[in-house]
């Protein structure tokens, strides 16, 4: 029930979604036409991590073992036709990274899209990034 948009209260407005994680992308693409069907005039998203770019071998936390699955594998997979550069999506300041944003933003149906970046991230849990996995972002395992 939390999920059904309320007419009343979207009719007409712009919407910022906040939220942890985007892994496939399938509920909230759902959530997002509902919000238009409901009259939502704008929607933007604010992701609390970065983009997940590999399944979690450890904890699958991803839920997915297919890098494919991943909302933003897809949306390289559609630039690019193919798996490759990865690296070049991991740096938030490259014309690729902005590339794969504006691709997943498209794919769901939002009119913005912010991912959080990794070291600003990694400085919010205030411990070094060697103690932290942080292979859903990029790729390493350092502990």
């Amino acid at each position: 029930m939390k999920l059904i948009p309320n007419k009343k209260v979207t009719s007409g407005k712009r919407i910022i979604f906040l939220d942890d994680s985007i892994v496939r992308g399938t509920q909230l693409k759902d959530n997002t036409r509902d919000l238009r069907q409901a009259g939502a005039s704008e929607l933007h998203m604010r992701i609390a991590c970065p983009p997940l770019l590999y399944p979690c071998p450890f904890l699958n936390f991803s839920q997915s073992r297919s890098t494919l699955e991943l909302a933003a594998r897809k949306a390289i997979v559609k630039l690019e036709g193919e798996e490759k550069n990865i690296e070049s999506y991991l740096d938030h300041d490259s014309p690729e990274y902005a590339m794969m944003v504006k691709e997943i933003a498209t794919t769901l149906g939002m009119d913005t899209l912010m991912f959080q970046r990794l070291e600003d991230l990694v400085k919010a849990i205030g411990l070094p990034k060697a103690k932290l996995c942080t292979h859903c972002w990029d790729g390493s395992s350092t502990f």
